[in-house]
């Protein structure tokens, strides 16, 4: 039972992570253009999304399974977000399920001072009751979008039990994944990570690691892999209502045309500073849902 209570929290990591404040500036005289920070945006944005997604899914899951998975279907606005829910097997002994979230035309909330709306369908498939290893939610996705940013793909969550450190892991498959901002801007994403749960007692002191990989195709057209060559850090921070904070790890991104970039994190205490390097030259930048450049393929 007390695994149940924290793995809300543990897939909350990533998406809080990508929405704190950040400083903004660049170093002149490097080899890094205006593109490449873009594209750099990009792919943080893009993991945002996704992990934002692995949160409500995850939060809701959770939720009916302690409510024995009725559901009436209702329009709710548990924790200021607006949606219906549907079960297709309201009990806790007949599995698989399919789940589905609804929001509509548009249900916003406001988050550490960021505007989120989402609308569409999330539709979860889930093989047995989340805390029990080896079972699964497999996410997929009908006309949903986040601040008008569609998402696209199939995300895998699968929980591989305690390793043999005695911490929990989960697995974070995305197959087809996409990302469109616009009709002719797009992305695509196929990745796995493994997040590694490292718990105390008192939980303001648990620490996630995050390990994985992820390849694509860019806006313009490239193709790109990326490394986390360091494993992503991930602690309570303090000083944002002990929201989740990435405070140390480093992302390698190797571009088919622009060579390799790195994405650092190295928050001093709770700063959660994104350093974008390439070359030599460095950059530093602050993260939104509500913004985001719009360009197309050329």
């Amino acid at each position: 039972m007390k695994t149940r209570k924290v793995l809300p929290g543990l897939l909350f990591v990533w998406a809080a992570a990508f929405m704190l404040p950040l400083s903004c500036s660049k170093d002149d005289g490097g080899s890094m253009s205006d593109d490449d920070l873009s594209l750099a945006q990009d792919e943080a944005y893009a993991d945002a999304l996704y992990e934002e997604v692995d949160n409500m899914v995850i939060s809701e899951i959770t939720s009916l399974d302690d409510n024995q998975y009725v559901d009436d279907g209702t329009k709710s606005s548990s924790g200021g977000v607006c949606r219906t829910i549907t079960v297709d097997h309201p009990d806790t002994t007949w599995f698989p399920k399919v789940i589905t979230i609804n929001y509509g035309e548009g249900c916003t909330v406001v988050f550490n001072d960021d505007t989120i709306t989402r609308k569409g369908q999330i539709i979860i498939y889930i093989t047995d009751r989340w805390y029990k290893p080896g079972a699964q939610h497999i996410v997929t996705f009908q006309d949903f979008y986040i601040n008008d940013i569609k998402i696209e793909g199939t995300r895998t969550i699968t929980n591989m039990g305690l390793n043999d450190k005695m911490h929990l892991e989960l697995g974070i498959k995305l197959e087809q994944g996409k990302v469109i901002f616009s009709d002719t801007a797009w992305m695509t994403r196929e990745a796995e990570h493994v997040r590694e749960w490292i718990y105390h007692l008192y939980s303001p002191n648990d620490t996630v690691m995050v390990t994985g990989t992820a390849s694509g195709i860019n806006v313009k057209g490239e193709t790109y892999e990326r490394l986390i060559t360091e494993p992503l850090v991930i602690v309570h921070c303090p000083d944002y209502h002990w929201r989740w904070v990435i405070v140390d790890g480093t992302i390698q991104i190797m571009n088919s045309v622009r060579g390799t970039s790195t994405i650092e994190y190295s928050g001093s205490g709770c700063e959660g500073t994104i350093v974008v390097s390439k070359d030599g030259d460095h950059h530093n930048y602050q993260f939104q849902f509500s913004h985001h450049h719009h360009w197309g393929r050329h």
